[in-house]
């Protein structure tokens, strides 16, 4: 039996395929015919600068190859090998942190000496979070503040995945979060981010040409690296031992800073002065920027433990900032939270109510004047967490009824008129359910009210 002979005919699939890798344009249609031969091109076609840095710049390309759109970013000629190692640690550690919320990387380039020229990644279409808050005016309304806290959720699940491979930010701002056209979120520009010592957490292997902090590209105690009007103190000092996770702590409360009030949490008209108000870790309270309109309590009290001066007076990881961020959206965080001490008087009869209050925590003893009939004050019961009284002030302006005491050290949501309705503006229908039950209570407030006695009042 005689060997099978090999054809010399080619698979055309195969044809179209060598053409591709040859960098050839290739577009392939049902009614596109194949063509005899094929000019190799240069793979990438510049489309104009997007951004531009101190050492780089970002330029939107056309990819050749594989016909899509990239940004690619380029190094400025230089022969510092410190820019050159930084620019290939910024790609190889955004190429490592493969995630949802974080630019992905497609390539990087050298020159003809080795020496690294370019990188291209993936072209985010949209704004930046500074940009889309730029938009809108601030203080934002309640609808809108939620929609950005959304962002930032994602914004916390990229920094948190970073953290457990090691790798702190150092630069988080508004300005570094891009949002797409159709709602994705990126966290970009880790040109400066920190490699730390120490396992990384679902990652038992080392990828190598990585280097951690204190290889071959060390940085000098009192360097200075991020942006001052968002710099953590410890940051702002150059103490570079000293940053960790509850650096970008710091930094993700700078952003929450800036949706609260349009504003850096240490902006001000010179670098100087913002590093030294990053130094001194003084951060205006945000409720105080917005006087006339009220801010979330809750979501103030987040921000200003994010933005606290010492890291150990912070989250102390990115998972915990985030649960709360989603306690304030599940509900209540409208409302102000109080603190008295035991043997307060909360409330007393008698008095005007002005607010309702929902205990957290501790236990409050409730008591009637029955002085007129010779009786003096008589205990009524005792209340603990979850139970409110003066609900009647979110209804009619009334007298307090009975005067309510703290037993032990209690903690309460103070609820207003005003916090109630914007706590209620983000559901519709139970909006509508409680105001219908309040006018009921109202009217029938007016019919007791016109009763010449009622012993029941």
């Amino acid at each position: 039996m005689k060997p099978k002979t090999q054809s010399n005919a080619r698979d055309p699939q195969l044809d179209a395929y060598a053409r591709a890798e040859s960098h050839a344009t290739l577009r392939i249609g049902a009614d596109t015919p194949r063509p005899s031969s094929v000019v190799p091109i240069e793979r990438f076609e510049d489309r104009g600068e997007i951004a531009r840095g101190g050492m780089s710049s970002v330029r939107c390309v056309f990819d050749n190859l594989v016909l899509r759109e990239v940004a690619m970013k380029v190094l400025e000629p230089t022969r510092d090998f410190d820019a050159l190692a930084r620019f290939v640690e910024e790609a190889q550690i955004t190429g490592q942190l493969d995630h949802p919320n974080i630019v992905p990387i497609h390539d990087i380039e050298m020159d003809d000496q080795g020496l690294p020229t370019r990188f291209t990644m993936k072209l985010v279409r949209g704004e930046t979070l500074a940009d889309l808050l730029a938009a809108t005016q601030t203080p934002l309304s309640g609808e809108r503040l939620e929609e950005l806290l959304q962002v930032f959720l994602r914004v916390c699940d990229a920094v948190a995945f970073a953290h457990s491979r090691g790798v702190i930010h150092r630069d988080l701002k508004p300005s570094n979060i891009m949002v797409g056209t159709h709602g994705q979120v990126y966290v970009m520009d880790w040109g400066v981010a920190l490699l730390q010592e120490g396992p990384r957490l679902g990652d038992s292997t080392r990828v190598p040409h990585v280097r951690r902090a204190g290889d071959t590209l060390p940085e000098a105690l009192g360097s200075l690296t991020g942006t001052p009007s968002y710099m953590a103190p410890e940051q702002a000092r150059g103490e570079v031992t000293c940053v960790d996770e509850r650096t970008d702590v710091y930094g993700l409360g700078g952003i929450l800073y800036f949706l609260l009030t349009g504003r850096a949490p240490h902006e001000s008209d010179s670098i100087e002065d913002s590093l030294s108000l990053a130094r001194s870790g003084r951060v205006v309270p945000p409720e105080r920027l917005s006087p006339e309109t009220p801010l979330p309590p809750f979501l103030c009290r987040i921000a200003r433990r994010a933005l606290a001066a010492a890291p150990e007076d912070r989250y102390p990881s990115v998972a915990e900032l985030k649960r709360d961020v989603e306690t304030f959206l599940r509900g209540g965080g409208w409302f102000a939270q109080q603190s008295f001490a035991a043997g307060t008087t909360i409330v007393k009869e008698g008095d005007m109510a002005d607010a309702a209050y929902i205990i957290t925590h501790g236990q409050c003893e409730l008591y009637k004047d029955e002085s007129a009939e010779g009786r003096g004050q008589r205990f009524v019961c005792e209340l603990g967490p979850g139970e409110v009284f003066g609900e009647t002030a979110i209804f009619t302006s009334s007298m307090r009824t009975a005067t309510i005491v703290a037993k032990t050290d209690v903690t309460a949501l103070v609820v207003t008129r005003g916090a109630l309705e914007r706590e209620l503006s983000r559901n519709e229908w139970l909006r509508a359910f409680v105001r219908a039950v309040a006018e009921r209570f109202v009217d029938l407030d007016r019919q007791l009210s016109k009763r010449p006695s009622d012993p029941g009042r």
